[in-house]
């Protein structure tokens, strides 16, 4: 949900060539509808745990100034790499808080610009290559098969996967293989529409985040965790798109915090967060803290407009708790 897979898929663009692609309709199927559906005991228990979940519905969050301070509410925003239409427009309540804003912080500036594009292309040429050939080492020939069938998919050679370390590899093989063509295509996303209409209205844009702190955390992924998840991803033909269709569902009905909920025996191996607790830690936990210091000075200032990642705003850890914490008022507003 935040801007890292779109950093990996601005990088997938570039190594592919950047507009060299038509636009694709993405498919997949709701994995919580399916499980719903079903019934039984492992969905009852997973609505329970993810409705336990501390701020784990709503999208949009007021954050008011410390006491005694006279600047203006800021808002937070969970903001989500997608290109559907409906949810790029943003809805009202998003776009009337936007317009307050005088400064607009994101997890990276220009997240999709040449640049960025360039920064991912020169951390993966140093860090996510491996000329050994050994990163598909110990995959079965049908495994390997799925791989360079996604990567083929996504506009790369399939040759590729034997060059590339398990870390870029695990997080790229998510990405479907539409959205990276529908971005080749030109489409914006949530991410890019906010910090468009932030330019637009004249706000000061701020990034919270390099390209080498997000990726370096992927990259420090141990390799273990990389190849289980390689093999979660190429165990179902359609894996990536279920994953987006699943966390989709979950971002219109703004209950994104169920997200972390969710478990093996619910929504299958992929989106099992307690398989991969520790990298989520990470990935998520680690990068609320860096993002919440970093913004705590544009809040203090007034008229800030926060927009990441949508799973970076709830959990104990998240940044609605952490903003409370350091004792800002946070209200949610939609």
């Amino acid at each position: 949900m935040s801007l890292l897979r779109l950093t990996f898929a601005a990088g997938l663009l570039a190594f592919s060539g950047f507009g060299a692609f038509a636009e694709e309709a993405c498919g997949g199927q709701d994995l919580l509808a399916k499980a719903a559906a079903e019934g039984g005991e492992a969905y009852a228990g997973f609505v329970a745990r993810a409705q336990g979940v501390p701020n784990g519905e709503g999208l949009l969050w007021k954050v008011a100034p410390k006491a005694g301070s006279a600047a203006a509410p800021s808002y937070l925003f969970g903001t989500m790499h997608t290109t559907e239409a409906d949810l790029v427009a943003l809805a009202a309540p998003v776009r009337e808080a936007l317009r307050t804003a005088t400064t607009v912080a994101v997890e990276i500036e220009n997240a999709n610009g040449a640049a960025t594009q360039a920064e991912t292309i020169a951390f993966v040429t140093r860090n996510g290559l491996d000329l050994s050939g050994g990163g598909l080492a110990g995959f079965t020939d049908a495994q390997k098969e799925e791989v360079g069938r996604r990567l083929t998919a996504s506009g790369l050679p399939a040759s590729l996967a034997t060059t590339l370390k398990p870390w870029f590899l695990s997080v790229a093989l998510q990405l479907p293989a539409c959205e990276v063509k529908q971005m080749g295509a030109g489409k914006p996303t949530i991410d890019s529409r906010v910090e468009a209409l932030g330019r637009e209205q004249g706000a000061g844009i701020v990034g919270l985040e390099t390209v080498a702190e997000q990726l370096g955390i992927v990259a420090s992924m141990p390799e273990d965790d990389a190849r289980r998840m390689i093999r979660d991803v190429v165990a179902s033909p359609n894996a990536s798109e279920d994953l987006r269709a699943t966390v989709l569902r979950l971002y219109r009905e703004r209950k994104v915090g169920w997200y972390l909920a969710m478990t093996g025996d619910v929504v299958g191996p992929l989106m099992d967060v307690t398989a991969y607790a520790a990298f989520m830690e990470e990935l998520v936990d680690r990068r609320n803290a860096r993002m919440a210091e970093r913004s705590e000075a544009l809040i203090d200032k007034g008229g800030a407009f926060v927009a990441v990642g949508a799973l970076h705003l709830p959990g104990e850890k998240g940044l609605v708790e952490l903003y409370r914490k350091a004792g800002y008022t946070v209200t949610r507003v939609w």
